[in-house]
């Protein structure tokens, strides 16, 4: 077996994800959602480069094996959802074995080809996230009740409930009550202490989006999740990695050159098509320029 020291190249990939997250998690207390995305962009690009070492990637398989159990996988995720979205998992200060999240294969397109794979956080996921940034979220869900949706016959869970805190002398609230009750998908078998645990798991990701910028609704990446709005329930769907601002955005909002060289990176690394390359690369170039004019002294 082998070890993990800190020489070793697991132990390296371990210091150099750990110190990507703290960058994060100070753009994130900086409350500037502009330098959060920047530092999501490093990331990004850091998380891509260490995934080429066949090491790196021979690992995080075998700590994704379904063999073993570590890590719940769900819609048959493919190798590469597998390694990526572990890696990214990780980057979140996620620890495999903990049930803190979910890999979700992300099913084929209509060509055959391979949709990118998903993060899902659970509950104790989102309370890692909040333990980020020295937050304890408060938590409350009504008894969940099994109902007809609509008149098709179909029937949901639906769950009242609300979650708040306090962070930065701010505080945060979430309330999901009336016609906004969470609808998840099941049947009058389940456990429902399991259907509570959905609903916390949703109610705590609303609030998330709502206190931090990254890791997750966005970085995080992760895709804000939407509530599937059905009359008169909501639906549960999974969590995935959001998008940092368009190339454009981020592009015109830089304003040291080591950002625009941020940008550059993370430009190779996407594999846009040409003419896309050719154009943002171009916005990079004037915005040196114009930053160069801006250093020079009047």
């Amino acid at each position: 077996m082998a070890n993990i020291t800190v020489q070793s190249p697991i132990g390296k990939w371990l210091t150099r994800i750990e110190q990507s997250r703290g960058e994060l998690i100070e753009a994130a207390r900086s409350g500037n959602r502009v330098a959060s995305a920047f530092a999501m962009a490093d990331a990004r690009v850091d998380l891509i480069e260490s995934l080429a070492d066949e090491h790196i990637r021979a690992r995080l398989l075998r700590m994704t094996s379904p063999e073993i159990a570590m890590v719940e996988l769900a819609n048959n995720p493919t190798d590469d959802d597998r390694i990526k979205v572990c890696a990214i998992a990780i980057l979140s200060g996620f620890c495999p074995g903990e049930d803190q999240f979910a890999i979700f294969g992300g099913g084929r397109n209509k060509d055959g080809s391979y949709k990118s794979g998903k993060l899902y956080i659970k509950e104790a996921g989102f309370r890692v996230l909040f333990a980020h940034l020295g937050i304890v979220a408060e938590v409350h869900t009504t008894h969940p009740e099994y109902v007809a949706l609509g008149t098709a016959g179909k029937k949901v869970w639906r769950v009242g409930g609300s979650a708040s805190c306090e962070y930065q002398g701010t505080e945060y609230s979430v309330r999901f009550e009336g016609d906004e009750l969470i609808g998840i998908p099941g049947y009058d078998s389940d456990n429902v202490a399991g259907i509570s645990a959905k609903a916390r798991r949703r109610i705590l990701q609303s609030l998330w989006s709502k206190v931090s910028p990254v890791l997750t609704s966005d970085q995080a990446e992760d895709d804000t999740e939407t509530i599937q709005q059905t009359q008169p329930a909501a639906i549960e769907v999974a969590v995935t990695v959001s998008e940092p601002l368009p190339f454009d955005k981020q592009i015109e909002q830089a304003t040291k050159p080591h950002h625009l060289d941020a940008i550059a990176r993370v430009l190779k690394a996407s594999n846009l098509p040409p003419d896309e390359f050719e154009f943002y690369k171009s916005m990079v170039v004037e915005a040196r320029q114009r930053l160069q004019k801006e250093e020079v002294p009047a």
